[in-house]
């Protein structure tokens, strides 16, 4: 039989995690002499994705590193390899908790990523299997005989059998009118433009207050910023805070039990009020009595006042919402999946801005210096964000906001996050693969897929062979921009591949 080609596009964490998956699951399944890895990325080096290029000390890892482990089954993978490395890396490693509870800075987990990347490059060498690294852009997908044809962006092409898409984090398109202006960042990242082009003394606008314009500020201050550096959101929330230790909460609510009750007597879906009831129940239980839940309410509070509230929370091991949602972390994508597409949308229409800023939230170091930055008059956050206009003649960006309220200001960063909609996603490749018709639209966001086995699903364009993981899959799945979990899907998407290989489908 002929050798068989599979696609990695993207070689972030996700495409090196798919990278060391297939090779174990191709190696034990015996069918690692017939196959061949195919990795297709942009950037100079596999490893070298946008989260994890970062060289900011501020720009930490968001998750604690017993859960950052490149492997499906081995979450922890990383923070052995911190303790095995103990003597070079504490200077990245924040805060005073053991190791494995710990936050470490991005740029130390992509030393990680790379070095896990150059292990099984090795290894592949060592057991005969065949894997061949293109450094250029794919842009366009074309199915031919079965087989994907992958165009370049440098006028070539290349052919697989199976293409797993592991694109990273797309820049959203939501101000294309400002791209080509000179004091416009439409990314937090990479950082360089930001740091070389930002004099340290300039005022700086920021679109957003959420993890991605944490990382924003983080870059300023890092760098010396001394400016004023103003937030400008929707709702005005910034993300709540980590406590350095997780609880070990038991719930007894909202659980997969209780939730699947309701499918089985029912006999439908669950509803998003449904399971606001069962929250409810959870923090009555939590708490051991009921609370005023209008007092919970925090759009319209100064965010100084609540991120002071919030770190004296995290300090005494959080609080009933944080540890509740925390604790819902292996079991909150099932419950996603068991929702209408109405009532995802409900979601997160209704509490999606509570659910966000309180279950992704900010580790304490960085708190820290956030009220430090608010009490010395350095930071603020504006809402209700209205619009922003550009003055061509004053080279100054207009943001309306608030009760009539407008500022003006020369520098300003997009930092409301990765786009959700695929149509908004800056990505020639995504582009193209939208308009002719290889991946649809979810109207959750994202792209339609199978959560079972990660295939991209098309009735526009029926195919059996390509899959993805990550961003791009952010409205059928819940926790996209978790490594645990993305890394749990490349396993999954692994383990189908690999069973089509070893009875002989190609398809």
């Amino acid at each position: 039989m002929d050798e068989i080609t599979i696609g990695i596009i993207g070689g972030g964490a996700c495409g090196v995690a798919a990278f060391a998956e297939l090779m174990v699951q191709l190696k034990i399944a015996e069918k690692h002499k017939s196959t061949k890895i195919l990795i297709i990325e942009k950037r100079p080096k596999v490893g070298l994705g946008l989260a994890f290029s970062t060289d900011q000390p501020g720009h930490l890892l968001n998750t604690q590193a017993d859960l950052m482990g490149i492997h499906s089954f081995e979450p922890d993978h990383f923070a052995t390899w911190l303790k095995e490395n103990r003597d070079h890396v504490m200077h990245e490693v924040k805060g005073e908790n053991p190791l494995p509870e710990s936050h470490t800075t991005r740029r130390l987990y992509g030393k990680y990523i790379r070095e896990q990347f150059n292990h099984y490059l090795s290894e592949a060498q060592k057991i005969g299997l065949s894997v061949e690294i293109i450094q250029d852009e794919a842009i366009d997908l074309v199915q031919t005989m079965g087989r994907w044809q992958i165009k370049l962006a440098g006028g070539g092409s290349a052919n697989a059998d199976h293409v797993i898409l592991v694109p990273g984090t797309p820049k959203p398109n939501n101000f294309p009118e400002f791209d080509e202006l000179d004091g416009y960042f439409g990314f937090p990242w990479p950082s360089e433009p930001i740091i070389n082009c930002i004099p340290t003394d300039s005022d700086v606008c920021i679109l957003g207050s959420s993890l991605s314009a944490i990382d924003a500020i983080m870059t300023l201050i890092d760098s010396g910023h001394q400016g004023k550096i103003r937030l400008f959101s929707l709702d005005g929330l910034m993300p709540r805070v980590q406590p350095d230790k997780e609880s070990s909460y038991e719930r007894k609510f909202l659980t997969l039990s209780q939730i699947h009750q309701i499918r089985r007597t029912a006999w439908r879906q669950p509803t998003t009020k449904e399971l606001f009831r069962l929250f409810q129940q959870e923090v009555t239980h939590y708490t051991g009595h009921p609370i005023d839940w209008k007092a919970t309410v925090r759009k319209g509070i100064p965010a100084e006042q609540l991120l002071e509230e919030d770190i004296r929370i995290a300090e005494e091991n959080g609080d009933a919402f944080i540890n509740i949602l925390y604790a819902l972390r292996y079991e909150s994508s099932q419950i996603w999946e068991w929702l209408s597409v109405h009532e995802k949308q409900l979601f997160k229409q209704w509490l999606g801005p509570y659910w966000s800023v309180t279950r992704y939230g900010m580790p304490l170091v960085n708190a820290y210096r956030l009220i430090e930055l608010f009490k010395s008059g350095k930071l603020e956050v504006n809402s209700p964000m209205h619009e922003v206009t550009y003055d061509a003649d004053r080279k100054k960006f207009i943001l309306n906001y608030g009760d009539g309220k407008q500022h003006e200001g020369k520098y300003l960063i997009n930092a409301t996050g990765p786009a959700k909609k695929i149509e908004k996603m800056t990505s020639p490749l995504l582009q193209n693969l939208l308009k002719s018709g290889v991946i649809e639209p979810y109207p959750v966001g994202g792209i339609k897929m199978d959560p079972d086995q990660m295939q991209v699903i098309s009735a526009k364009a029926p195919h059996t062979n390509l899959y993805a993981a990550g961003h791009i899959c952010n409205g059928m799945l819940l926790d996209v921009n978790a490594v645990w979990f993305n890394v749990k899907s490349i396993a999954t998407l692994c383990k189908h591949i690999t069973k089509k290989l070893k009875h002989g489908d190609i398809s």
